[in-house]
Order: C-alpha cells, then structure tokens, then sequence
C-alpha cells in the first residue's frame, strides 16, 4: 500500500512539473520583441512622432521624419554629408 502510494505521488509530481513546464514554455513564445526599424514604417513614424511631441527640439528626429525645414530651423548649421 506505501509502495503504490509513494509511485502515485511521483507520477503527480511528474505530471505537475510537465504541465508548468508546458505553461512556461507557451507563455514566453508569445512575447513579441519590438525592434526599431525591423517591422513596419508606420511603427517607425509613429515613435518619431512621439518622441517629438515628448522633445521638439531633438533635431535626429526630425531627419526620420524628414522634416528638413524643421532640422534647419533647430540647427542651421545642419549638413547630411559626412
């Protein structure tokens, strides 16, 4: 009776971190990794866009955006060339 009881207790435990493990595994696949410039323009536009709205006169911003007129209205001495 012991011996069964003691088997019954390992095949739980067994199952109980099967079971974590699985819930582990699919709840880091879903996590979805944002990287700048890797998926769509507009997710692109939209962070330039807010990171003006946060700071108007950050001048690297406004050359993603390209807004030259406002580049050279922040920084006349702007030039693209290296």
């Amino acid at each position: 009776m012991q011996k069964e009881l003691n088997n019954l207790l390992y095949i739980n435990l067994i199952i109980i971190v099967l079971l974590l493990s699985i819930f582990n595994l699919r709840s880091t696949q879903k996590k979805e990794v944002k990287v700048l410039g890797v998926k769509v323009i507009n997710d692109d536009r939209v962070y330039w866009e807010n990171l003006v709205s946060k700071n108007p006169t950050y001048r690297d911003a406004w050359v993603e955006l390209d807004r030259m007129d406002k580049v050279r209205q922040i920084d006349p001495n702007f030039s693209q060339e290296p």
